[in-house]
């Protein structure tokens, strides 16, 4: 059984990136323009309004092991759009299942680090952590429209600036 924990929608329009995950305690939104390497992370927690800097990726990321793609018996669609499977493994034990299309493409599709190497958009993910917790994501609109770069603006005098150590 499948419950639902929130939602994510990614917005992507040149070289920039806008993921939001919304759950009932929490609404945090990463931006980044691939052109630099640093990154804002908003959270609204309650009426508390935070932003931070990093370095995006993050020194710290954990590398990926092994990508490969996975054979699959019957063939998934979501939204419409015929999707393979790849399985990327990381360092630190955890497991991402990956459901893409490669008939679709984006000018940013690193809205997951691991992403990137991806050749295609991911629809649908499913995280499982070396202890064996699962997190699923699953694309259930896809809305190609223009987009307007306002967007991607922050107004930094709304948030409490966290710094970066």
């Amino acid at each position: 059984m499948v419950l639902p924990i929130g939602m994510k929608e990614v917005w992507v329009k040149g070289n920039q990136c806008k993921t939001t995950l919304t759950t009932p305690q929490l609404v945090q939104t990463f931006l980044f323009n691939t052109q630099l390497d640093k990154a804002t992370i908003i959270k609204d927690i309650g009426q508390s309004h935070f932003l931070q800097t990093i370095k995006y990726p993050p020194s710290s990321t954990v590398s990926l092991v092994t990508q490969e793609a996975k054979v699959t018996d019957t063939a998934t669609n979501i939204l419409g759009y015929r999707c393979k499977a790849l399985q990327l493994k990381w360092s630190d034990g955890s497991v991402y299942d990956i459901l893409y299309t490669d008939e679709l493409s984006l000018t940013v599709n690193q809205f997951e680090l691991g992403f990137k190497n991806i050749p295609g958009l991911v629809l649908s993910y499913t995280i499982t952590s070396a202890k064996g917790m699962r997190v699923k994501y699953q694309a259930t609109k896809l809305d190609l429209s223009p987009l307007s770069l306002s967007i991607f603006t922050i107004i930094n005098e709304l948030y409490q600036s966290i710094d970066e150590k």
